[in-house]
């Protein structure tokens, strides 16, 4: 007879005995085992044994007993109902954790029956079925929106949103309320229309990253000018003057905040910064930072440093810098924005990072609390702005003389 595990835990008949195995099951549940010379059997009713919670199914008491904290708790943390118990982020934590580990599920007919939901949760990226070095944020946001999501017993839809028709007609509406969707979330909407008709039908919808205008919809976005200016500073105190900016755009808001932090964070420094330093219009992909460091390397008085806006931007200034036998740190130094994969490449990256998981996260919480039931939950939108900051690698050091 051999061994089943079952995921999280174990419910195990065995043959031949095993005496390690045999003595943690009987510590456990309290059992003594008889050491007379008579017999070398265990109790038999310690041949099969449920040794956690997972040999059946799992609940919100065995997750609270886990984490150490109440029922409500858990309830308070994994189904949304955030306004009636205080929740400090150790704890919330704690139950995540205790959930992940004990394999929690929750039962999700029986939620959607007490609060006549459907316990799914549409979601409509930016861009569909990009790689993850191509579009990095977007796929990092979609995996992470849809493990929060399972946390809070919620199935995701990702809808195809490959087609500009698709997105701005009736098909994208019409497909989501036909699978009686609790909530949206955009990441980047393509107009205010696309957003309104869903907040006409009474729809929820939390915005991410690049929202549009509409005051009745939640909004999550990223303040780039903490992180932007930690990595001004820092690559002004290692000694560098000629630092370059490798972006998108002068017209989009998001794209033109991350310029004007970058300026004023020079500004301040009382740095002088050339027309040419500031290759904008620049596509997020690798080829965009190909060509924008092709630009830079050919000016008579190159950087000794760049800020490239994006992993994916990074890629490509990495290529160039390789085919010229410009060596990274020690002739030009780079951070770059997002901190998606800056970390895997040669060197590691210093890099602005964006908080994705915690953007994913709290677009969750706010759709589980507006969805929730309880009494006093928040029904007005709220508009959340989360925090950059640096994480300083192996691609910046102090500039050679020049």
């Amino acid at each position: 007879m051999t061994k089943a595990t079952d995921r999280g835990g174990s419910s195990v008949w065995q043959s031949p005995r095993d005496e390690t195995w045999e003595r943690g099951v009987l510590d456990r549940h309290g059992i003594t085992e008889s050491h007379d010379n008579t017999s070398n059997q265990i109790p038999c009713c310690a041949e099969k044994v449920d040794v956690t919670p997972s040999a059946r199914s799992v609940t919100s008491k065995d997750v609270g007993r886990h984490a150490g904290v109440s029922q409500a708790t858990v309830s308070a943390v994994l189904n949304g109902a955030r306004s009636n118990i205080r929740v400090s982020e150790a704890t919330r934590q704690r139950v995540i954790a205790a959930a992940t580990e004990l394999g929690y599920t929750p039962h999700l007919a029986a939620q959607a029956l007490r609060r006549q939901r459907s316990g799914v949760i549409g979601f409509v990226p930016r861009f569909f079925r990009q790689t993850p070095y191509e579009r990095p944020i977007p796929y990092l946001l979609s995996v992470h929106i849809a493990r929060a999501a399972m946390l809070r017993g919620y199935h995701v839809i990702e809808v195809n949103a490959e087609s500009d028709q698709a997105r701005t007609g009736d098909e994208l509406i019409k497909f989501l309320l036909g699978q009686r969707v609790d909530g949206v979330i955009f990441d980047a909407p393509g107009s205010v229309e696309e957003v309104r008709r869903f907040i006409d039908r009474g729809v929820p919808v939390v915005q991410l990253l690049r929202p549009q205008p509409v005051a009745e919809a939640s909004t999550i976005t990223v303040d780039a000018s903490c992180g932007i200016t930690s990595a001004v500073d820092h690559l002004v105190e290692l000694g560098h003057r000629a630092i370059a900016f490798i972006g998108s755009s002068r017209t989009n808001p998001v794209d033109r905040s991350r310029l004007d932090a970058f300026l004023a964070a020079l500004d301040r420094r009382a740095i002088p910064i050339p027309d040419d330093y500031l290759q904008l219009g620049m596509t997020r992909a690798v080829d965009g930072g190909y060509q924008a460091t092709q630009s830079l390397l050919a000016l008579p008085e190159r950087p000794t440093a760049l800020l490239v806006m994006g992993d994916s931007l990074a890629l490509g200034v990495l290529r160039v810098l390789y085919e010229r036998q410009v060596r990274v740190p020690d002739a030009m130094s780079i951070v770059s924005y997002d901190d998606a994969f800056a970390a895997f490449l040669y060197p590691p990256l210093t890099s602005v990072a964006q908080p994705v998981q915690e953007v994913a996260e709290e677009a969750i919480a706010l759709l589980a609390e507006r969805l929730s039931g309880v009494e006093g939950a928040v029904e007005t939108p709220a508009h959340l702005v989360m925090r950059t900051g640096l994480v300083v690698r192996a691609s910046t050091q102090a500039p050679l003389c020049r």
